[in-house]
């Protein structure tokens, strides 16, 4: 049988154990983290923004051989050269912007071993997982309904029934 010493050795060590377990499923934030991550997020995405902004010119004088429509020159641009442009460079935009925030993150969580805060995943709650049961049960009660009638007109169409 151990002793009394030796048992309070053991329960000390069980205790810190299951604490260490415990911190081991929670990150650690610092609270520079929050800044610095900001200051990461922010700088590449202008950066991001900048770059695609002027590829998105440069693509247009280099396919079409004319400037960059600009906004409010009504006499010599036209509308869907405009609206092109517009639709094109907001796309490579958004694309960039996406593009340079996940490198960022990834950079953070080499650097750090985690997400910065802001872009961890919140726990679901039991409520919000029911939810998404229940829609889920719908959408695929009213596709296979969707499907049946779609057969029935299917049969119909080709006289099998």
């Amino acid at each position: 049988m151990a002793s009394k010493d030796t048992k309070k050795a053991l329960a000390k060590a069980d205790r810190a154990a299951r604490k260490g377990a415990a911190k081991a499923g929670t990150t650690q934030h610092t609270p520079v983290g929050g800044p610095v991550w900001k200051i990461l997020s922010v700088g590449t995405t202008l950066v991001a923004t900048k770059l695609a902004t002027d590829a998105a010119q440069k693509g247009w004088k280099l396919a079409t051989g004319r400037n960059v429509p600009v906004k409010g020159d009504y006499e010599r641009e036209r509308t869907r050269d405009v609206i092109l442009f517009t639709a094109l460079s907001s796309m490579a935009v958004a694309a960039a912007r996406v593009a340079a925030e996940r490198g960022a993150a990834t950079y953070y969580r080499r650097s750090t071993g985690h997400l910065p805060k802001a872009l961890e995943d919140d726990k679901v709650s039991p409520k919000d997982e029911k939810a998404a049961l229940k829609v889920a049960k719908a959408k695929a009660k009213s596709s296979a309904k969707a499907e049946r009638a779609l057969q029935r007109a299917i049969d119909k169409a080709t006289g099998r029934r």
